[in-house]
């Protein structure tokens, strides 16, 4: 046996050693969470929508309606997917007025700006500085957060939803589909 061949790991053992990495990868990336905790009181918060005309949208001014939070940023892929899918629920006649607000992670307000058109996000769409993203959590994108009229935390998701799963959210707080 040559030195070369004594110091290399046999087959088995790098399949071993393969799948133990694997194993831990899957459990801290499968376990980690964006967002706030469901069920929990709604943080407070006021920020800028990019349309340009200097408003913002503060949560305690929405109090009485569920709102859909959707956080985004221009260049996120999934978030580009997911968007259609939101937009298309926004413009459903519904039982219940909700509102949709998207929140934009991106540095640049211009960006955020380009998204709201380029997605044709039919929707306000506010640029968060940061604080946003911090308060509630957000460590993935997109994540969806669904706050009801009481401002309660009633379901938060990452990834892309399916239809039948933004209409179950929305159902949840009594804005179904007419």
């Amino acid at each position: 046996m040559s030195a070369a061949s004594a110091k290399r790991p046999s087959g088995s053992l790098r399949l071993l050693v393969l799948l133990v990495a694997l194993g831990v990868a899957l459990y801290w990336f499968g376990r980690r969470t964006s967002g706030p905790e469901e069920g929990s009181v709604a943080h407070e918060f006021s920020l800028p929508l990019v349309s340009g005309a200097g408003e913002r949208v503060q949560l305690s001014a929405l109090k009485g309606t569920p709102v859909l939070v959707e956080v985004v940023a221009s260049w996120c892929g999934v978030c580009r997917r997911a968007a259609p899918t939101v937009a298309a629920a926004a413009r459903a006649p519904r039982k219940r007025d909700v509102r949709f607000l998207a929140v934009s992670l991106d540095e640049e307000p211009r960006a955020a700006r380009a998204l709201a058109q380029s997605w044709a996000i039919p929707y306000d769409v506010a640029h968060d500085d940061g604080r946003f993203a911090k308060s509630y959590g957000i460590t993935i994108l997109p994540t969806f957060v669904l706050i009801d009229a009481e401002g309660r935390i009633r379901r938060v998701s990452t990834g892309a939803p399916r239809e039948t799963d933004v209409e179950r959210w929305l159902a949840e707080v009594g804005a179904e589909r007419l």
